[in-house]
């Protein structure tokens, strides 16, 4: 049982357990296999509209949604697998691609829900990510992937963990539907670029700056700004959602831009980050915490230069700031806060900061996981928190 602790507005306890794991009626050796390989690589599943754009699919079937894929995967010989083009071909052929996260795994089904034919999809380049929503503005288009009902009066705005210079697709949409229990058909929801995602050869090649540690932060929190605005002036409801470095994003938005969205989830943060841990970071050392999720831990520099960079823009936004201080003037009574009391990557809230939010009006709420394990245990609850107005 994952035990939620409500520290702000109110005082009551309750528990939930984590995403449910489907039961197989005896399942057999192959079959066993094959579920343990879905439900890794389902991060990376397509789940598109319910138009059909495969003209080899009969117009009968229609595109299975992801949560119910989940629950039952395909026999280990299954057929017809086809590619984009029509190309028929073995799923053991394919499963190696689908593994290596190169294929993404598309199911449809007849009207009777049972598995009629299996397409094979290519993941995206980075190239060919955007928001699909009529009218964005083409400066905006680019900062995101977008999946769901653009006709939705509510969005969702994700800022993903890490930094990272990639950007989440399908995993975003698994995340988000799958264990954030997400009806796609109700919401229109956007995983926001980070600004070094965009070029992410500019972060493998060279040790970059301070300077440009910082710029990069500057252009992410603006792009949700913009996002944000764009949004509300289509008289839609907008809610932000971020995890470890998205939370902080959340933070600087509302410092630098104040509370605009209709809400904020934010997870597994800090306010006031540790010195000697974001002083390490901003040099490109390792540094976490003892299990008592307090005492810090500073490790060796990375001779990896793409961790060394990330490690810089992780502490651009942080190392010289003070959230309590620059929010004092701050309501947050549309802020979700979850953190946990065992998180070694980040430590655990202090004191301070604890009686800061609640002082601000968000809701506070304290669990006990590991740092990774936020999106899979405490999202669901998390965005049922945000979206109950």
């Amino acid at each position: 049982m994952l035990s939620f602790v409500y520290l702000g507005k109110n005082t009551e306890d309750f528990s939930t357990t984590s995403p449910t794991v489907v039961k197989q009626n005896q399942p057999n050796i192959a079959q066993n296999k094959m579920k343990k390989i879905l439900l890794n690589i389902c991060l990376l599943i397509c789940f598109a509209s319910q138009g059909q754009e495969y003209t080899f699919i009969p117009d009968s079937f229609r595109l299975l949604p992801m949560q119910e894929l989940v629950k039952k995967e395909p026999p280990a010989d299954f057929e017809p697998v086809y590619y984009e083009d029509g190309t028929q071909v073995a799923f053991k052929e394919v499963l190696p691609l689908i593994m290596d996260q190169k294929l993404i795994p598309r199911m449809f089904v007849d009207e009777n829900g049972e598995y009629k034919a299996l397409v094979v999809k290519s993941t995206l380049k980075n190239e060919d990510i955007k928001i699909v929503c009529d009218d964005i503005p083409e400066s905006l288009e680019k900062q995101g992937y977008s999946y769901g009902n653009p006709d939705s009066d509510t969005v969702i705005i994700n800022i993903d963990g890490g930094p990272e210079n990639d950007l989440r697709t399908y995993v975003f949409e698994f995340t988000f539907s799958v264990q954030g229990g997400i009806d796609e058909n109700n919401y229109f929801l956007i995983n926001m670029r980070e600004s070094q995602t965009l070029y992410p050869e500019e972060t493998e090649k060279e040790e970059i700056s301070w300077e440009q540690a910082k710029n990069y932060n500057e252009k992410t929190v603006k792009t949700l700004y913009e996002l944000i605005s764009y949004f509300k002036s289509l008289n839609k409801k907008v809610y932000v959602v971020g995890g470890s470095y998205g939370s902080l994003v959340g933070l600087k938005s509302l410092v630098d831009y104040n509370n605009i969205a209709d809400g904020y989830l934010l997870m597994c943060g800090r306010l006031d980050m540790t010195k000697e841990v974001s002083t390490a970071y901003s040099n490109g050392f390792e540094a976490n915490f003892e299990e008592d999720a307090t005492t810090p831990i500073i490790g060796e520099k990375s001779d990896n230069i793409y961790t060394v960079n990330m490690r810089k823009i992780a502490a651009a936004i942080n190392r010289d700031v003070k959230y309590t201080e620059l929010l004092k003037d701050t309501d947050l009574s549309n802020v979700t806060y979850i953190y946990s009391e065992i998180d070694q990557s980040v430590g655990k809230l202090t004191e301070k900061e604890i009686a800061f939010l609640k002082s601000k009006n968000a809701e506070v709420v304290s669990v006990k996981i590991e740092h990774g394990k936020y999106f899979k245990l405490i999202l669901k609850e998390g965005l049922e928190m945000l979206l109950d107005d």
